[in-house]
This record gives structure tokens, sequence and C-alpha cells, in this order.
């Protein structure tokens, strides 16, 4: 299940491309096609690794503001041939043999490459619009806003573990991208759903922050944190994602516990 925002995102939602964003000029136009290709060859630049995810989740049942923690979530997160895998490993620090996407609660995947590269993918269509200068964690950053349509969406919502049927949809999004002037990679990315009335979740939001981080002797630009926010109802549930310990992976010896053969 993923996340939500305030009436104020509604809002935003409703009245389109915000009132600041610009058309695009010659010189932004090219920082933005420099940002395309940089992210578009970022899945396939990253490296095979492991690292740690640790997932604070918590709730606002009546979304009155009384937000309680529900738990922490340890998660193996495995990037292995432009594909992640989450294996869920403690949950409030007790070993736990769930799966992920059965923990219950608000979860989320993606934060590694594919909804970097939804964004930035040709075939999405994206429209963008120039927001500005900005400086992000001391480096100077171009904002650029972004809306991409239903019809050419990848971006899934779904209601429970089940990812087809009429509890599970594709939806339009929009949200920002921050581009490092320096190295035109992306320092943070913002999407916002645009979820049909009458969908078991009523809004969703999230933020990815990407800083550089070493992996097998190194560096490389991965997510650091993250932030999802959903909305079903009065219901509204956040998660504070914080991903270390990145290493280079390898696969794991696989140890058999079967009777020897007898010998003949």
């Amino acid at each position: 299940m993923p996340t939500p925002a305030h009436l104020a995102l509604c809002a935003l939602l409703a009245a389109g491309v915000p009132a600041m964003a610009q058309e695009l000029d010659p010189e932004q136009a090219g920082l933005l096609e420099q940002a395309r290709e940089a992210a578009m060859r970022y899945s396939d630049s990253l490296p095979d690794f492991i690292c740690t995810e640790v997932v604070d989740r918590s709730q606002d049942p009546q979304g009155n503001g009384r937000w309680r923690q529900l738990d922490r979530l340890t998660v193996k997160l495995s990037y292995f041939d432009h594909k992640e895998d989450y294996k869920l490993m403690e949950i409030n620090g007790k070993p736990t043999v769930l799966e992920y996407l059965y923990a219950g609660g608000a979860l989320s995947t993606g934060e590694f490459g594919t909804g970097l590269y939804a964004v930035f993918d040709p075939r999405s269509h994206g429209e963008f619009r120039w927001k500005g200068w900005t400086t992000l964690r001391k480096r100077r950053a171009a904002r650029f806003s972004y809306h991409i349509a239903r019809q050419n969406s990848t971006y899934l919502i779904q209601y429970g573990a089940v990812p087809s049927g009429p509890n599970a949809i594709y939806v339009a999004y929009r949200g920002e991208v921050l581009v490092d002037e320096e190295t035109h990679l992306v320092l943070r990315l913002t999407q916002q759903a645009e979820i049909p009335s009458g969908f078991p979740i009523d809004a969703n939001e999230s933020t990815v922050d990407y800083e550089f981080a070493a992996v097998g002797g190194k560096q490389h630009l991965l997510p650091t944190h993250a932030y999802t926010k959903t909305r079903s109802g009065k219901f509204v549930a956040e998660n504070n994602m914080a991903f270390r310990d990145y290493r280079k992976f390898q696969a794991e010896a696989s140890i058999s516990f079967d009777a020897p053969p007898e010998k003949k």
C-alpha cells in the first residue's frame, strides 16, 4: 500500500502545473536533456550491491495529528541484474519469516533507479517546466517540475499485497526533480499520485534523496533517505526510510541439509 498527502496536495493536483513553473528556454532544455541522459544511464551504471534499509512507520488513524509509531522494519535490499529484491529480516528488532509485501501497513518499492528512470523515459512523455535554481546539501541544483499522464505511467498504486485486480491501478503523477549543476545527476525526486475517486487509497506522495556512497571501492549516487505518506479516508501513514551499509553483492553459498547419499 503506497503513500498520501494533505488536502493541500489535492488542491495542488487540481490546479495543474504550479503557477511559478515556466516553459523551458534553450539553456534549460539543454540542462534537462543532460539530466535525462544521466538518468537513462543511471540504472545500467549501478553495480550489484546489498544494503540495509530501515523503515520507521507511523500512523495517524483519525487524521487529527495524533501520530503513533507502528513499527521499525529492517530489510535486506539486494540490487542484482538491475532488479531490486526486498527481504524482511526483522520487525522491531525481532527476526521474522514474513515476506516484505505481507508485513501489512504502508510499503513502497522502486527507490533504486526504477522510479527515476520512469520519469525521464521518453515513453513516459513527461511534461517538464522550469522552477529555478536552489541549493541542496551545499550543491547548486536546478528545479524542474514534471507531469506524466496515466496512459504513459508505470506508477502502480495497490491496496493490499496483490499487484493486480481492482485494488491495483496505474495512475498519473507529478512532482519535482532537483538536478545537480555539476554532474547533471538527480539529487532529489518527489512524486505525487493523481488517484481517481473511489479507490481505497486517496492520496500518495514520496521523496527520495540521493547522495554519493562507496560500493566496492567506487563512488555511486545512491538513495540515502526516502519518505512516503499515504492517506485512506481519515487514516494517514508515514514511512521514513534510511539506506545504509552499502556493500558489493556476492552470491550467497547454498547449504544443503540433505542426508549424504548412501555408499555403494
